[in-house]
């Protein structure tokens, strides 16, 4: 896993002499005053990896002028949008059903399809290696998932990301927060109350691994080659607030 890091905000509020209160929604009252001197710093810092996991969406819509017929169009294009999947790479352990629906069509609707009354939803959320995702959604398009395309990059397990962006804003809060004491004449004490908050975003894609796209399609016997998809990495962001008191 490769890790970066940029500094993204840096405010911090000093509390001397002034006989006042600092209170926290979620957090204790504190007293600043000349006998209890603190200051309040808040810092964000982030890091950001590449995805290991990418989940496809997936899904179809058939139609039919009845509902034996749009079922078991359904039917067919269900098994083998499974199976195209699968011979694709994806595991069956990581196929999730997300949506099945039967529906009969408004008169509205009938006009648009043409005679058409019924229709049959399907949809799955597929997760697998990002640089397969280009393979599968392939396999499953032209298996006939007309409904499809929509991909989550994520991390299996975002704990050490978290860490990482939430130890680089301490870090940072700490050093600012050490020289604007000394800038004041005083010297940083102890920590007195700390908060934290992390939040999940994206970054610039990335170009995937380069694979043989037509040696892909000529094994699996599809075309035209895979849509060229680019993967975002995974950005983490860590706000953290403290209190030190001042000596």
């Amino acid at each position: 896993m490769t890790v970066s890091f940029r500094l993204i905000t840096l405010i911090a509020f000093a509390g001397c002499t002034l006989a006042a209160s600092a209170q926290s929604p979620q957090g204790p009252t504190l007293q600043i005053s000349k006998d209890n001197r603190t200051l309040s710093i808040s810092a964000s810092d982030h890091a950001e990896a590449d995805p290991d996991v990418a989940d496809i969406h997936i899904g179809f819509t058939a139609y039919g002028p009845t509902l034996k017929i749009a079922y078991k169009t359904a039917s067919d294009s269900s098994n083998t949008i499974m199976k195209a999947m699968l011979d694709a790479g994806a595991k069956s352990s990581e196929i999730q059903s997300r949506n099945q629906r039967v529906s009969r069509l408004s008169d509205y609707e009938i006009k648009q399809q043409k005679g058409q009354r019924f229709s049959v939803e399907q949809s799955w959320t597929v997760s697998v290696d990002p640089n397969l995702a280009a393979i599968v959604l392939d396999a499953a398009v032209e298996a006939g998932a007309n409904q499809s395309g929509e991909i989550i990059w994520r991390m299996k397990n975002s704990i050490a990301l978290d860490a990482e962006a939430i130890h680089r804003a301490t870090d940072r809060a700490k050093a600012s927060a050490t020289e604007l004491a000394q800038s004041m004449g005083a010297k940083l004490g102890q920590p007195l109350y700390a908060t934290n908050t992390v939040q999940s975003s994206f970054v610039s894609p990335m170009q995937m691994n380069n694979f043989n796209a037509e040696a892909v399609a000529d094994k699996m016997r599809i075309a035209p080659a895979p849509l060229a998809i680019q993967s975002q990495r995974v950005e983490r962001t860590a706000t953290v607030q403290i209190v030190y008191a001042l000596e």
